[in-house]
């Protein structure tokens, strides 16, 4: 009998298991991350401050840069109008406002007050005008509404010595301080406020008007001379937030190449278990999304808690950011959908940063994965072949960007940090080959770190990447404040100089009698007495006392003072700079001590270049010129001209001041001493003026880089050390005290942290000296005490902790752990 079998149909199954066991692995995937979340606090913490870091970088970016507001307030255009004309002022006023309709007229006024440098700017500006009003705010009491009332600033106020209620005499008449003002969008504008009806007649005037450019164009066609006029710029705000997103990506990738380090711990410690799973039927792509899934928790953890740490820190520290940035700042002004899209890139960084772990994990043998042997680390040659290519190929792309074609600098960069990661695990083994005649606990550590080459490899590209970029910001900072002071010198004067002039500097020097200038000598000499040890060295000017010229901006009359510059073309202007008699004293003052001159010699200065002297009756006379020593100092007399020339050209000296040169540095009370005496005679006095460091960037870089470095140590030893348990129970058994365990890990700790701090700060040299090839004196300006707290006080760090943290005995030497 044949019997006949029907096959009916039968629900094809996809491969793999589909959907089904795709589901079944990630809710497996988030139970282990539940169970063993402690065991990736560091790559949590290390992204979530990853994540801070943008989020409050991003506000900050977004809040930092100055508002046109400052000078425009919420006009399209403005014009300046100089006031040296009262007649064709007015007139310009008058065709702005019937050309314009609605205007913002405000008057300048520089008053100069006794005892200070700057003379002040006296506003003349309507509170309730039409397009000034971001320009000014009231901070405390009221708007002046009198001739005899005043608001000032807190810096005017701070420099008059002066508060809420107090008269100040102010121009010609003393005047009732009734608020404190500032400017909004410019916090380091410093000015007097006046009522416009009772304002004196300004010396200038800024006309705030609305309109395109064709309008204002349209305008100026319509008035005779010359017209100031300025468009309020392209806001540069959203350029900017983008750019710094893109920093911030870039900050990402690289902390989450160090996160991988730690998801290679990770892979490792789950080995037995995904072996198991694909024993039991998982694909590769199954055992891929296990890591997978772990790292994209990882990233919504950090991206939820670095946000909102980040806003955070913002609402903390907006105001000292305010401060620095010199405007005020909306609190909640910040680019959401930016941080936001951060957020989403912090998630997909961490993802990504598990897809090299989950990769090779799914590659490795069903029975190595049971048994959790260490992985085969890849061929040397190959690795150092591929390093050496990277390396060669980014210092080249460096060397062509001569440090100014962006797209080159990035290639290299990057291509120079692959390559000395890629040679970061190479270095491993011959750091293991070395340890002959050590003790047998500082062998046994170096072996394994040989024998686990695959984990301390990543971990030690970690450490070196985080090494490297403190070190980049370290010399690259150091190298950028060599060529400020290059360009700029080491500032106005010393902390120990003084220089004292007769009222404001003006190119017009009025006759004075012998008995003001010996006044004012005997005042000098009573500051130089408060300052005490300190050397006063008179200054004179030559004068043209054949021609007498009005002062400028009503002062008095007087002589023009000779300068010295570049020649000027037809039409143009230059720069001058003022030119003092010679004496013993000023060449002293400018390491000229002695100097012998020759009689034909008429100036004598540290400006280079063609010179002629200026202000004088007769155009285009060209000086026969010595040069002088440069101090680095751009407020001390470096220009001096000879008694010899005065006499050549029938010049005259005129007192315009003394120098003063103290043994010591001069303190806040002794400065303010000094002011209030010269203030009392009419004098002004100009003190060292603060350079900004950039040692505080230094100091952050140095440690940020080793509290990185530091956290991916600790992962790190406490795997590699935890898969030793077997070496140590068999120390244990004969006889090993602590030290030994005490040994094995700080020997662990202090050797990849000395590889990584050697390894970074080279790739940061190289690379710098890569972009900076044509003038490497930058790099001579090495930062000694950070780069020693790099190099040194990394690996003692490293191994002083690991000594510590070792004592305790580890429950593994009990007992084994069973998976």
């Amino acid at each position: 009998m044949t019997a006949t079998v029907s096959r009916g149909r039968t629900a094809a199954r996809p491969a793999g298991g589909g959907l089904p066991a795709r589901r079944a692995v990630i809710r497996w995937a988030v139970r282990l991350f539940r169970r063993e979340w402690r065991q990736q606090l560091l790559a949590i913490a290390l992204l979530t401050v990853a994540v801070t870091g943008a989020t409050f970088g991003l506000a900050a970016t977004w809040n930092l840069p100055a508002s046109s507001d400052a000078t425009f307030g919420r006009a399209d255009q403005l014009i300046r109008i100089p006031g040296d004309d009262p007649a064709a002022l007015d007139t310009r006023v008058t065709a702005a406002r019937a050309w314009f309709g609605t205007i913002d007229v405000i008057g300048h006024r520089r008053v100069p007050v006794p005892g200070l440098f700057d003379p002040v700017d006296v506003r003349a500006q309507d509170p309730a005008g039409a397009y000034g009003g971001p320009r000014l705010a009231l901070r405390q009491g009221r708007y002046p509404t009198g001739p005899a009332e005043l608001a000032v600033t807190d810096g005017v106020a701070q420099a008059l010595r002066a508060g809420l209620g107090a008269r100040v005499p102010l121009g010609d008449a003393d005047r009732l301080i009734v608020g404190v003002v500032e400017n909004p969008a410019d916090l380091h504008d410093e000015f007097a406020l006046t009522d416009p009806a009772h304002a004196d007649r300004p010396q200038s005037v800024t006309v705030l008007v609305a309109g395109d450019h064709d309008t204002m164009e349209a305008f100026r066609r319509t008035v005779d001379g010359p017209l100031v006029r300025e468009a309020r710029p392209v806001a540069e705000r959203t350029t900017l937030t983008i750019a710094a997103l893109a920093l911030a990506t870039v900050g990402l990738l690289l902390v989450s190449l160090v996160a991988a380090a730690g998801f290679v711990v990770l892979a490792q410690r789950r080995l037995r278990q995904l072996g198991m799973l694909a024993a039991m039927g998982a694909t590769r792509r199954h055992l891929r999304l296990v890591l997978l899934v772990n790292g994209a928790a990882v990233g919504v953890i950090a991206a939820v808690c670095g946000t909102a740490i980040g806003v955070a820190a913002w609402l903390v520290t907006a105001g000292f950011v305010e401060t620095a940035a010199g405007h005020r700042i909306g609190r909640f002004d910040l680019p959401w959908l930016t941080i936001g899209a951060g957020m989403l890139m912090a998630v997909v960084t961490a993802t990504a940063a598990a897809w090299w772990p989950a990769r090779a994990v799914a590659r490795t043998p069903i029975m190595s994965a049971l048994s959790a042997r260490p992985p085969t680390p890849p061929a040397a040659r190959r690795t150092a072949v591929a390093a050496a290519a990277l390396l060669a190929a980014g210092l080249t792309a460096l060397v062509l960007s001569d440090g100014s074609n962006p797209l080159l600098i990035v290639v290299g960069s990057v291509g120079t940090v692959l390559g000395v990661l890629l040679a970061s695990p190479l270095t491993i083994p011959a750091l293991a080959a070395a340890r002959g005649g050590l003790p047998v606990a500082v062998r046994l550590a170096l072996a394994d770190l040989a024998r686990y080459r695959v984990r301390a490899g990543a971990a030690l590209a970690a450490i070196s990447l985080a090494v490297g970029l403190s070190a980049a910001i370290v010399v690259g900072s150091a190298a950028a404040e060599y060529r400020s002071r290059e360009a700029a010198g080491l500032g106005n004067l010393a902390d120990s100089q003084l220089l004292i002039r007769i009222g404001q500097p003006d190119p017009v020097i009025p006759e004075r009698t012998a008995a003001e200038i010996t006044a004012l000598q005997a005042r000098t000499d009573t500051i130089a007495a408060s300052i005490g040890g300190a050397t006063v060295v008179p200054l004179d000017m030559a004068v043209v006392a054949s021609h007498t010229d009005p002062g400028r901006d009503g002062g008095p009359t007087g002589h023009p003072a000779v300068e010295i510059g570049a020649p000027a073309a037809a039409g143009e202007s230059t720069m001058p700079y003022p030119l003092y008699v010679a004496s013993p004293g000023l060449l002293r003052l400018n390491g000229a001590a002695g100097m012998a001159v020759d009689a034909d010699t008429d100036v004598l200065t540290t400006r280079t270049g063609e010179l002629a002297l200026l202000n004088i009756p007769t155009r285009g006379v060209r000086p026969t010129v010595r040069p002088l020593p440069r101090s680095g100092y751009t407020g001390l007399p470096d220009s001096l001209i000879t008694p010899a020339a005065l006499g050549r050209h029938g010049w005259q000296p005129a007192r315009v001041g003394w120098f003063l040169a103290a043994d010591h540095p001069l303190t806040s009370a002794q400065l303010a001493t000094a002011q209030e005496l010269a203030a009392t005679a009419g004098l002004t006095i100009e003190s060292r003026r603060e350079q900004s460091s950039l040692t505080p960037l230094r100091t952050g870089a140095t440690g940020a880089g080793v509290l990185l470095a530091l956290g991916v140590l600790a992962t790190t030893v406490g795997l590699i050390r935890g898969e030793a348990a077997g070496d140590l129970r068999t120390l244990t058994a004969t006889g090993a005290p602590r030290r030994v365990r005490r040994t094995l890990t700080a020997t662990t700790a202090g050797a990849l942290a000395l590889l990584g701090a050697v390894l970074g700060v080279a790739g940061a040299y190289l690379a710098l000296a890569g972009a900076l090839h044509r003038d490497l004196d930058p790099l001579g300006a090495v930062p000694v005490v950070h780069l020693v707290a790099i190099a040194g006080g990394l690996p003692l760090l490293a191994a002083g902790a690991g000594w510590l943290l070792a004592g305790r005995l580890p429950p593994s030497l009990a007992r084994r752990v069973l998976d």
